[in-house]
Parts: C-alpha cells; sequence; structure tokens
C-alpha cells in the first residue's frame, strides 16, 4: 500500500483582500459595461475572505502579449514548484536524492521541456529521476495526480512526488466582457504545492491510499476548460456544472467504496476541492453532511479562492494539520475537472502512534453516509 508522508505549499507574494478585488472588478467591468454590476454580487457570496497573486493589480487590466504573460508563467512556477517541494520534502525527513520519481501537473501555462526539468535540477533530485509531466486536467489534476502516484508507487515501490503548480491569475482577460468573466475574477487565485508518496512501510506519514476511480461524464466537454484565444487562455465554466456534479458523483463514490468493500459509515475524512461554494454545498446535499464535514475545503477556499488542481493538496494539507481521525477510518479526497470527469481517491487513516482523536469541534454528528440524490 503506498502512503502520504507530507504535503508542502507555497504562495506568490502579492495578497489581495476580496473587498480590494471587488473594488478593481468593478471599476474596470462597470465602466464599460454597466450591465454587468449586478454580477458584482458574486464577490459578496463567494465565501472567499483573500487570495495571492503572482502579479500586481495594475498587470491585470492591461494586455498582454501571449509570449509575456508565458514568460511569467514560466518564471514564476518555477520558484513556486521548487518551495513547495523543499518543503515537502523537509517535512517528510527526505532527501532529494531519494525521490525516483515526479508527477507535475499544470494547465494554466505552457512549457516545453516541462517544468519538472528545472525542479530536479534547482531542488537536487536525481537526473535519473521517472518524469510524468501532465497537462489539461484543469481542476481535477490534483486529485488525479494523487491517484496515479498511489498506482505507481504500489507497483513499482518508489517514492513519487507530485507536484502542482497553477497561476490563474495570468489568465485573466481584461477585454471579455463577459458574466463568466466576473464569476472566474471572484474566484480564482494563484499557488503550489507538492506531495510525497511512498511505500506504507517506508514512511511514517498518516494518511494511506487505497485506490481511486475515475469517472467520464459523456457530451459534456465543454463545461469547463480553456478556450484558446488570440489573447491566451479565456476560461470556459458553465452554470451546469453543480447539476453534472449532482449526477456524476453518486456513480463515481458508490463505485469507489463497493469495489473497495468499505462501508458508507467508515468514510470521516473529506478532503473535496472547493471549486466552488456550490460544489462544496452540491457534496454536502448529496452526501446528507453538514458544512462541518468539509471544514477544510471552506477553510482553503476562504484563504487562498479556487488554485485549480492545487488546491486540493492545500486542503489535504489543512486535513493532516487539523482533523486527523482514528487510524481505520476513512476518508475521500476528490476533485471535478474539464472532461467532464469525476476524480476520487479512497483514503484510510494509518494506525501509527501519532494519530490523534480530531478536535471536539470538528466532531461530526452521526456516522451515516449516504449520496442523495
Amino acid at each position: 500500500m503506498s502512503r502520504i508522508l507530507a504535503v508542502g505549499t507555497a504562495l506568490p507574494p502579492f495578497r489581495f483582500s476580496q473587498a480590494d478585488l471587488k473594488a478593481l472588478a468593478g471599476h474596470h467591468f462597470v465602466s464599460r459595461m454597466e450591465k454587468l454590476r449586478r454580477y458584482l454580487t458574486v464577490f459578496d457570496h463567494a465565501l472567499v475572505d483573500q487570495r495571492f497573486f503572482c502579479v500586481p493589480p495594475e498587470w491585470l487590466l492591461d494586455e498582454h502579449r501571449i509570449s509575456e504573460t508565458n514568460q511569467i508563467y514560466l518564471d514564476w512556477a518555477k520558484e513556486l514548484a521548487c518551495k513547495a517541494t523543499v518543503n515537502c520534502l523537509d517535512r517528510a525527513g527526505v532527501k532529494p536524492e531519494q525521490v525516483d520519481r515526479v508527477l507535475f501537473v499544470s494547465t494554466t501555462g505552457i512549457a516545453t521541456p516541462s517544468l519538472d526539468v528545472d525542479l530536479i535540477f534547482k531542488v537536487g533530485l536525481r537526473p535519473d529521476v521517472g518524469r510524468t509531466p501532465i497537462f489539461g486536467l484543469g481542476c481535477a489534476g490534483g486529485a488525479s495526480g494523487v491517484s496515479l502516484a498511489g498506482a505507481l508507487c504500489r507497483a513499482t515501490n518508489e517514492r513519487i512526488l507530485l507536484v502542482a503548480v497553477e497561476l490563474t491569475s495570468l489568465t485573466f482577460q481584461p477585454n471579455d466582457l463577459t458574466p463568466k468573466n466576473v464569476v472566474a475574477s471572484s474566484l480564482f487565485g494563484d499557488g503550489a504545492a507538492a506531495l510525497l508518496i511512498a511505500p506504507a512501510e517506508s514512511g511514517s506519514g498518516k494518511l494511506d491510499i487505497v485506490r481511486s476511480t475515475s469517472l467520464l461524464h459523456p457530451a459534456s466537454t465543454s463545461l469547463m476548460g480553456w478556450h484558446f484565444g488570440d489573447a491566451g487562455f479565456e476560461v470556459v465554466v458553465s452554470e451546469r456544472i453543480p447539476s453534472m456534479i449532482r449526477e456524476l458523483m453518486p456513480r463515481a463514490m458508490n463505485s469507489l467504496l463497493a469495489e473497495a468493500g468499505i462501508l458508507p459509515g467508515q468514510v470521516r475524512s473529506f478532503i473535496f476541492h472547493p471549486g466552488g461554494r456550490k460544489v462544496l454545498e452540491v457534496c454536502e446535499r448529496g452526501l446528507g453532511r453538514p458544512s462541518e464535514s468539509f471544514f477544510s475545503s471552506y477553510e482553503t477556499l476562504r484563504l487562498h479562492g479556487n488554485m485549480s488542481s492545487a488546491t486540493v493538496l492545500f486542503v489535504l494539507e489543512r486535513v493532516l494539520a487539523h482533523e486527523e481521525q482514528a487510524p481505520g477510518s476513512y476518508g475521500i479526497l476528490g476533485a471535478f475537472g474539464p472532461g467532464f470527469s469525476a476524480e476520487l481517491t479512497l483514503l484510510k487513516w494509518a494506525d501509527t502512534e501519532a494519530a490523534q482523536p480530531k478536535p471536539a469541534h470538528l466532531e461530526q454528528p452521526g456516522n451515516q453516509l449516504k449520496w442523495v440524490a
């Protein structure tokens, strides 16, 4: 069985409050199209307090050539990936040369060679380390990366480093005067996360990876992703996403638990990518659980917004620090992304001396998990 040894994260330097970003967006959008004023309320209801960007606010409102934007992506993605990796390896007590394979996830910029090459030499990984760059999974990339890393670890007994870096601020299109661009500007942020996975017997981590599932919904490729226009990345996000999750999630969840022979009531931890407030509310209602069950997802959304693929790893970091469960209980890590897909991984809290009961204020009522259609 593969085990999560540690998670490390990194953030860019420009921190903005949601109030400041709302004022900036209001000035920008409403001055160009008055009818967009009513959409600014999304800033008040997004449950986001602050976000971090790799560029200052004045940069966002100007037009930029694709070459300039992508160079900023390359510079910052390299730096944040290295910081997150160093933090992760330090927490795990693992030397860089002990890593056997790198999975590198990113969908907000273009790099050839892939950015794991720069990471390998700057951090001091072995030059013969395995490399698997992953592009195009969007918000689901972090969860899909956990699934792939876990499977590779079980098959090869390798120590695998998963790194996810997203700079969504660079995809903002100042000339896109559509409601979906206003909504995106109320939600997205930048960040990087690294996760180290190794055979369970080789480390002292708290969570084991049991199994994973991935489920695509047919005829849904237009719901989420990027459109590559003359100005670069243009966000594609549909109002149908919550209803799609409501339809897709129960099939993925039931399949995952049934294949593992796990009873729903044994699941105690919920490590879900906070794509937005509506996404988490759909999960709450569908699973019949209170919002407290998704405490770390809501906190990550509040403090960082939606950082695409990296976000679920920020949630995982918070769960490991603040919501540890009794040994033998289970958790589910999940995200949804372009395709449209559901990516779920079943985790099990390891039977280690470090395991402690969770804080009383996070105790959940009842012990029944079910999906309510």
